[in-house]
């Protein structure tokens, strides 16, 4: 169930049909909610949403004082899209209230995986009594094996997360473990190369001393002979 904290805007239009509607004695309904994709700062002067994809009958409502009523209405439909924008209808079809947000959308809906819809509409500045809403059915009750598969779905969703969180950690660890091994190696290489480097600056030099000795030596043999002839 998406419970989400947000505040509509009232539009012009809206209030004009509420006003008409209390001056003649009369009550304005809400029956419907329309959901859209768009994404935007509303400015009260909206008669109809941006990008609407989705128009649904309310199922529920109940007032929580004077001014503000709770309003919840199931989307299932076959069409998915991001919802970013909501619409609060009257019964004649006027846009009486608007909401989105140009950075953050309140959830993406995916076909086949209902979403019971609820929020807050606040009615300050609004004559009291004036506004109805259709629909007084109890959501939980009437939606309660929709919610109960829904719930089921986003635990199995959260366990399958949890999952690859375990497989990626178990991926890194090993990527770690083989990279630490093969620099353990190569180190181990290096040292080997550096020893056989010692050794072979070491031969060279034994073969160049040797070599100066032999050559010493036959000199003064050389020389030796030469004195005594």
């Amino acid at each position: 169930m998406s419970l989400k904290a947000i505040n509509p805007t009232l539009t012009r239009a809206g209030m004009r049909v509420i006003f008409n509607a209390s001056d003649a004695g009369l009550h304005a309904k809400i029956t419907h909610l329309a959901f859209g994709s768009s994404r935007y700062t509303p400015v009260g002067n909206e008669n109809s949403l941006k990008s609407e994809k989705a128009r649904i009958e309310i199922a529920g409502s109940r007032y929580l004082d004077d001014f503000q009523m709770e309003i919840t209405a199931k989307i299932d439909g076959d069409t998915g899209f991001t919802l970013a924008e909501l619409g609060v209808m009257l019964e004649d079809g006027t846009l009486l209230a608007v909401w989105s947000d140009p950075d953050t959308p309140l959830v993406q809906y995916t076909p086949g995986v209902p979403i019971a819809f609820s929020f807050v509409l606040a009615l300050t500045g609004i004559p009291h009594g004036t506004v109805r809403v259709t629909g007084d059915v109890d959501l939980q009750l009437f939606y309660g094996s929709d919610f109960a598969r829904l719930g089921a779905s986003l635990v199995a969703e959260q366990l399958r997360g949890i999952e690859l969180s375990d497989r990626v950690a178990e991926l890194e660890k090993y990527q770690s473990d083989e990279a630490a091994s093969f620099y353990q190696r190569l180190t181990r290489l290096q040292q080997m190369l550096n020893t056989q480097q010692q050794q072979l600056d070491e031969l060279s030099s034994l073969i160049t001393n040797t070599g100066a000795l032999a050559l010493a030596s036959a000199r003064s043999n050389f020389e030796t002979q030469e004195t005594l002839q």
